[in-house]
C-alpha cells in the first residue's frame, strides 16, 4: 500500500481515537498515578509507590472477591450464552408462530435496570413473603425453603441467577442476527452428505457462530467482572462477604473508607486480569 495512502487511512480513524485517548487512555494513566499514592480524596498526597499493589496482593479479603467474580464469569459464560443459544436456534425458525412476541417478551428484561431487578428479585427470594419458597411448599418441598440471600452457600448462587436473567434474551438477539446470516447452502450440502440435525448445528451452526460466540464471552467476562449495582441492593455483599465482588469492594475503599490510591490499584489489577482472559479467549478462537 503507497505511503500516501496509507497515511490517510490513518487521518480516518485519528477523531475516534482522540477521543478514546481523552477519555479512556488518559482515565487509565490517571488511575495509575492515584495508585501510587496514600490518599484520601482531600488534601496532600503522600508517595508510596509499590505499596498499595503489594499491600493488595496479600488481602485475602481481595482474592474472595477475585474468587467470587470467577464464578460469575463462569455461570455468566454458560447461563446465559447456553439459553440464548437455545431460544435464537428455536426463534430463528420462519415455521414458529409468534415468533416476535417471544423475542419481544424474553428481551424485556435486557431494558430494565439492575436496581429493579435487584429488588424484584430480593421479593422473590424473601424467606417469608417470597414467590419461590410459596411455590417450594406448594408442590410440597417445604423442607427445601430458605432464606436464600441470608445463606452464605445459595446467596452468590441465586444473585448469579437474577443478574444473568437480564442477559438471556441480549445474547438472543445477537445470536438470531448472526444465525440468519449463515449461508442456507451449507446446511443443504451437509444434507446431502448424510448429517442428522444435531450433525449440522455441531459442524455448520457453531463454526459459523465462532466470532459471534467469542465477542458475547468477552462482554460476558467484562460484565462479570464490573457487576456492581445488583449485588449492592441485594446482599451488600452479604452474608460473611459470601457474595462481595472486586467492584464492591473497590467502591467500599474509595468512598466508606476514603482509601483512593489502594482503590485506584484495585482498578488497575482488575483491569489487568480482564485484559489477560479476553486476550487468551481470542487467541483459543483464532487457534
Amino acid at each position: 500500500m503507497p505511503y500516501g495512502r496509507k497515511l490517510k487511512n490513518y487521518l480516518y480513524i485519528l477523531p475516534a481515537f482522540a477521543l478514546y485517548g481523552l477519555l479512556i487512555l488518559r482515565s487509565i494513566i490517571d488511575t495509575f498515578t492515584l495508585s501510587l499514592y496514600k490518599w484520601t480524596g482531600v488534601g496532600p498526597k503522600t508517595f508510596v509507590g509499590l505499596a498499595n499493589f503489594q499491600k493488595l496482593f496479600l488481602d485475602m479479603r481481595f482474592w474472595n472477591c477475585i474468587k467470587n467474580n470467577m464464578i460469575w464469569t463462569g455461570f455468566y459464560m454458560v447461563l446465559p450464552l447456553g439459553i440464548g443459544l437455545l431460544l435464537a436456534t428455536l426463534l430463528a425458525q420462519k415455521r414458529v408462530r409468534g415468533r416476535t412476541f417471544f423475542r419481544a417478551v424474553y428481551f424485556l428484561p435486557c431494558v430494565l435496570s439492575f436496581v429493579v431487578v435487584g429488588i424484584v428479585w430480593g421479593w422473590i427470594y424473601h424467606p417469608t413473603f417470597g414467590v419461590l419458597n410459596a411455590i417450594l411448599k406448594f408442590l410440597g418441598l417445604g423442607f427445601l425453603a430458605r432464606g436464600w440471600l441470608g445463606d452464605s452457600h445459595w446467596a452468590l448462587y441465586c444473585v448469579i441467577l437474577a443478574g444473568s436473567w437480564t442477559y438471556y434474551g441480549f445474547c438472543m438477539v445477537i445470536l438470531i442476527s448472526a444465525l440468519q446470516n449463515i449461508e442456507p447452502l451449507l446446511y443443504d450440502a451437509v444434507k446431502i452428505d448424510g448429517a442428522n440435525k444435531l450433525q449440522s448445528f455441531w459442524f455448520v451452526t457453531l463454526p459459523s457462530l465462532k466470532n459471534v460466540l467469542t465477542f458475547l464471552m468477552i462482554l460476558s467476562l467484562a460484565n462479570s467482572f464490573k457487576i456492581f449495582d445488583i449485588v449492592y441492593v441485594m446482599t451488600k455483599g452479604g452474608p460473611y462477604l459470601s457474595t462481595e465482588v472486586t467492584s464492591l469492594y473497590l467502591y467500599n475503599k474509595a468512598f466508606s473508607q476514603s482509601q483512593i490510591g489502594y482503590a485506584s490499584s484495585i482498578s488497575i489489577v482488575l483491569m489487568g486480569i480482564v485484559s489477560f482472559m479476553a486476550i487468551n479467549l481470542i487467541r483459543l478462537r483464532e487457534s
